[in-house]
């Protein structure tokens, strides 16, 4: 399909995101996990520290032993290639990944809470297809569309000393705008140039949940299992259409010429789909940890005011590591925590032959002030950064996404609101 498409402004946007994939369901998924996890190839469902907020599994948070704030940025850079015609194109962009609090409300009871905003989806695209219509003539079709989602949520986590729970709560929101133009190449006949614009405003309520168990298997090793549940859930839809005739002029642009159709306020459902994982992690206390997860995502059941599109259930396995040199010595560079992992698995788009999606990561965290690891002083503030190359499709489809992401996070530790035992 998009070997047919894929006639793209290169001048107008080739510093701009543009991401073709994104035409689907509601956009390209963002990255789902804390910097920490994403650096360890984003296997998160058992993994939990005292000064981590990992809303992936919100039964982490019953871990949690100070109050932290988080705050990361993203910057992703795609180059996508065509077949046919053979054509390639850079583009990038720079997003804020989330900001969160996390909190305990009982160290003694294990009880914790994270309140945090985070993107969901990105769309960003523009197309061009040139095509001879039979019996019409030759005509030039520009796809576009913006938009994405986003999750305001609250979460708590509760439990004894080797079983905890949690859930996470809170509102989905976003836009979905998509307009194509098509133009008819004539010379000697006046054509009227036309529009379909569909711009589409949602929102609804989510329940995430999640549990993790954690045991000795030695005298310094442990064993953490972890899993969580995202539910299926459905968004509250307001959808305008509107149909019309255009023109250009050099002083205003595009402008208005005749209207054929507006449909304002069209009430509908998405039905975003669920998402099931768990994990298991081995670690030695304060030197290593390998974790190891597997996901299923059901957009199968992703429907859009009632109808499907190109997407498809798909699965994603996650492995990845992380490894302290020696957190009791004086030298910086050893309390620094180093990460590496991958994750592979069949893309949620389909769209002609399957898109197999690979990445490898690496990262690690850059404790502020020496000594970052000992946690005795009650604070903690390190610099976490997370690394990603992979590639969306191969050379068996028309369009390949080779893309980075670089990934740089603040997160800040205290004791705060906790009673203290001496004044």
């Amino acid at each position: 399909m998009f070997s047919s498409i894929f006639l793209v402004k290169y001048g107008a946007v080739s510093a701009q995101e543009n991401s073709p994939y994104s035409r689907y369901g509601l956009g390209d998924i963002v990255p789902g996990q804390n910097i920490v996890n994403r650096a360890m190839g984003g296997a998160a469902a058992s993994y939990y520290d005292p000064v981590t907020v990992n809303f992936v599994n919100p039964a982490s948070y019953a871990r949690l032993k100070y109050t932290t704030f988080d705050v990361g940025l993203d910057y992703t850079g795609r180059t996508l290639k065509a077949t046919n015609p053979v054509r390639t194109l850079n583009s990038g962009y720079l997003i804020p990944s989330y900001i969160q609090v996390g909190f305990p409300l009982s160290k003694k009871n294990n009880w914790g809470m994270n309140i945090g905003l985070r993107p969901l989806t990105r769309i960003n695209y523009e197309l061009q297809e040139a095509t001879r219509l039979p019996g019409i003539d030759s005509a030039l079709t520009t796809f576009s569309g913006q938009g994405g989602s986003y999750q305001a949520y609250m979460g708590t986590g509760i439990g004894s000393k080797h079983f905890t729970v949690g859930i996470n709560a809170g509102y989905s929101f976003g836009s979905k705008n998509y307009v194509t133009e098509r133009v008819f190449i004539n010379d000697s006949v006046l054509y009227e140039k036309g529009k379909w614009a569909d711009s589409t405003f949602f929102g609804g309520f989510f329940v995430h949940a999640g549990a993790q168990y954690s045991t000795r298997i030695g005298k310094n090793l442990s064993l953490k299992l972890g899993a969580f549940a995202q539910f299926k859930n459905s968004l509250n839809a307001s959808r305008k259409i509107i149909r019309e005739s255009f023109e250009y002029t050099a002083s205003s642009g595009e402008i208005q010429k005749d209207s054929v159709y507006i449909s304002d306020d069209n009430k509908g459902k998405i039905i975003m789909p669920a998402t099931y994982g768990a994990a298991i992690t081995i670690e030695k206390d304060l030197t290593w940890s390998v974790s190891a997860e597997y996901s299923l995502s059901q957009w199968s059941d992703y429907r859009y005011y009632d109808q499907k599109d190109q997407v498809k259930d798909s699965w994603l396995f996650r492995l990845g590591g992380s490894v302290i040199p020696n957190y009791k010595s004086t030298s910086y560079w050893a309390q620094v925590q180093y990460r590496a992992g991958f994750y592979m698995g069949p893309d949620y788009i389909a769209v002609g032959k399957n898109l197999p999606l690979y990445a490898v990561t690496f990262g690690a965290s850059f404790p502020v002030r020496k000594y970052g690891y000992s946690l005795y002083s009650g604070q903690y503030t390190s610099i976490n950064t997370a690394f990603e190359i992979g590639s969306r499709g191969n050379k068996n489809n028309s369009l390949r996404e080779n893309f980075y992401r670089i990934s740089v996070g603040l997160s800040l530790s205290d004791i705060w609101f906790i009673k203290r035992t001496y004044q």
